[in-house]
């Protein structure tokens, strides 16, 4: 009879082998079990995994196409924050013109200017609102700021303007008519805000040293670009996001203000006052309107973000839970897989602890 021999080293070998498999496998099943997913994608799904990669892809597209809404959206409702405060600056200003339209003593006019000035504040202040390092109102030009406050130098041309216009009708600024007052804001004035020539087109005006006087145009008023900047809100939506200073809301509250300033404390006739103020009021209305106009334009691409904002989150979903269907692991089963390694584990833990205590010398 042969007896066959089995090396101890052999045994203890076989075990090390036995657990460093079973370590590995222990790692990956308790990766599974955290985090809920297949350790190894490819090796688990096989065939499915560029399914799996390509839906993957999809939602980053998606959540990067939310991230840029969720700035645009950010950018519109400091928009329509900004043009609100405009808007109450405007509307009060009007109101004031309207309460004072035929009161010509001192106070009362100081008290007309000084609404005019803080118009004129409200309007550079908000429409130079910054967000995330960007000016709102700048259209593309989103590094300059959009507003300068050029009262100082539009007023003075604005006077000097009008005493050669006087000068034109044969009579001192102060005999000047509500017509002749009218005409004159609405030819030379109301032109270099609105951007809009006036019809018929009016003499040129020159100061007493034969210069031509040129009213300051909008441009020395604003460095916005008229272009506003655009965003994809979904894979077939883009829409505009921002407005921008250059457009008829700030033009003629700028336009009402500045005329107040300048024509409002001068010496004339009660027609030609009660002229500067009407025209002054039409413009605040104007300006109304316009912001009005453009809050509303706003608002539509706030509308819309969000409808896209919706239906993204609803692929988003529809994409995760697939992603779930492919790579997602049985929770209870990794973890009963974890439990049933670690027994493993310990089991060939003590058999090669009981291998390394064998000697020949307990047997002699």
């Amino acid at each position: 009879m042969k007896l066959s021999t089995i090396s101890s080293n052999a045994i203890q070998n076989a075990m090390r082998l036995t657990i460093r498999q079973s370590q590995n496998d222990m790692t990956q099943a308790s990766l599974e079990a955290t985090t809920g997913v297949y350790a190894d994608i490819g090796v688990s799904l096989g065939g499915q995994t560029a399914q799996s990669i390509d839906l993957t892809r999809e939602t980053s597209r998606i959540d990067a196409i939310l991230g840029s809404n969720s700035i645009a959206e950010g950018r519109m409702t400091a928009s329509q924050d900004a043009m609100k405060n405009m808007t109450t600056a405007a509307q009060d200003f009007m109101n004031q013109l309207i309460a004072l339209r035929g009161n010509k003593d001192g106070s009362s006019a100081t008290l007309t200017q000084q609404t005019a000035t803080d118009a004129l504040s409200s309007l550079v202040g908000a429409g130079n609102t910054m967000l995330g390092g960007q000016y709102i109102f700048a259209g593309t030009n989103t590094d300059v700021q959009p507003l300068t406050d050029n009262t100082a130098t539009a007023t003075s041309t604005i006077q000097t303007a009008l005493t050669a216009y006087a000068a034109t009708q044969g009579v001192a600024v102060n005999a000047l008519t509500g017509t002749q007052m009218t005409s004159f804001i609405t030819s030379y004035v109301e032109p270099a805000f609105s951007g809009t020539p006036a019809s018929p087109v009016p003499p040129v005006l020159t100061d007493s040293g034969g210069a031509t006087i040129t009213i300051p145009d909008w441009s020395t008023w604003s460095s916005a670009s008229s272009q506003n900047l655009t965003s994809r809100i979904s894979n077939s939506e883009v829409v505009e996001t921002s407005t921008n200073a250059n457009g008829p809301g700030m033009r003629y509250l700028a336009l009402a203000a500045t005329v107040t300033t300048a024509l409002s404390g001068l010496t004339l006739s009660p027609d030609a006052a009660n002229a500067v103020t009407d025209q002054a009021t039409s413009y605040a209305r104007q300006a109304v309107d316009g912001l009005n106009n453009q809050a509303s334009q706003l608002g539509l691409s706030q509308s819309r973000a969000t409808k896209a904002d919706d239906a993204l989150n609803a692929q988003k979903d529809i994409f995760n839970n697939n992603i779930v269907d492919l790579q997602g692991v049985d929770p209870y089963e990794a973890s009963t897989k974890v439990n049933s390694l670690e027994t493993q584990l310990q089991t060939a833990y003590t058999i090669v602890s009981k291998i390394q205590q064998l000697s020949l010398v307990n047997y002699l």
